[in-house]
Parts: structure tokens; sequence; C-alpha cells
């Protein structure tokens, strides 16, 4: 499932085992704010950690704030 049920401003994803270039490819076709993803082969870690990779959609609304100085 790429869309779950929006809570508090959060939406979880079911775990996606597949290629991240067509998976953030579909999100930004959707308006999605960006993708996060994890190492497979390491566990969960709380805080800033290597194994964590968010990729932001250039064009998402939420970017373009930040970009032309509004928030």
């Amino acid at each position: 499932m790429l869309l779950g049920r929006r809570k508090s401003g959060i939406v979880y994803n079911e775990h996606l085992d597949s290629d991240g270039a067509v998976i953030f490819a579909h999100a930004c076709k959707f308006g999605i704010e960006g993708t996060v993803s994890k190492r497979s082969d390491f566990a969960y870690r709380s805080g800033r950690v290597k194994s964590w990779l968010k990729i932001k959609n250039p064009k998402s609304l939420a970017a373009l704030r930040i970009e032309d100085g509004t928030f």
C-alpha cells in the first residue's frame, strides 16, 4: 500500500521491498512530499542514523514553500 490513512498528519505505509527509484517516482507523481527508506539489513534505531534515508520531492508544496521563503 503506497498511501495509508492519515492520523495527526502522519501517514503509515506498509513495508515495500522494491526499487527505491520506482517508488520515489510514483510518490512524486502523486504529489507526496517524499519517501523515507531504511537499509533492510539494519535493525530499527531511533534518532538520526545513516541506515535511514529521506528523499524529498522537489516539486512538493513543502519543498516549494521552503524554496520561496514562505512557511
